[in-house]
């Protein structure tokens, strides 16, 4: 069995996605695949500043056109639980899942992980 989450995630504390990774990996089978979309910030605490107002100056003019305005951005950064991918992935690891491959894409706030269930006496 694999499993997919798309953008669920960054609607929880950092707690509860560690929660949700473990109960995620309890219905996987060893071996199996966990894909993993969500928005997460991939760099250093002293980049975020930067890596955050980047992606606030890429953000489309007119939502029903382009994509999230700033404005909803802004919102995001200020109400949502997005975290840090050096937070992130050791809850991965944690939750018996080794991450095969990432991708932060060019503006380092959305990961794609790819993850495979680790045996029970990893």
């Amino acid at each position: 069995m694999s499993f997919y989450t798309r953008n669920a995630l960054h609607h929880l504390p950092d707690f509860w996605k560690a929660v949700a990774l473990r109960r995620m990996a309890d219905v996987v089978r060893q071996g199996g695949v966990l894909r993993l979309r969500d928005l997460v910030f991939a760099c250093d605490l002293a980049e975020a500043d930067a890596v955050v107002e980047h992606w606030l100056e890429a953000a489309a003019a007119d939502r029903a056109h382009d994509g999230w305005t700033r404005a909803e951005l802004e919102m995001h950064v200020r109400d949502e639980y997005s975290t840090f991918a050096w937070l992130l992935e050791p809850m991965i690891r944690q939750a018996r899942f080794e991450i095969e491959r990432s991708d932060y894409g060019r503006l380092r706030v959305y990961a794609d992980y790819v993850c495979v269930k680790r045996g029970r006496g990893d």
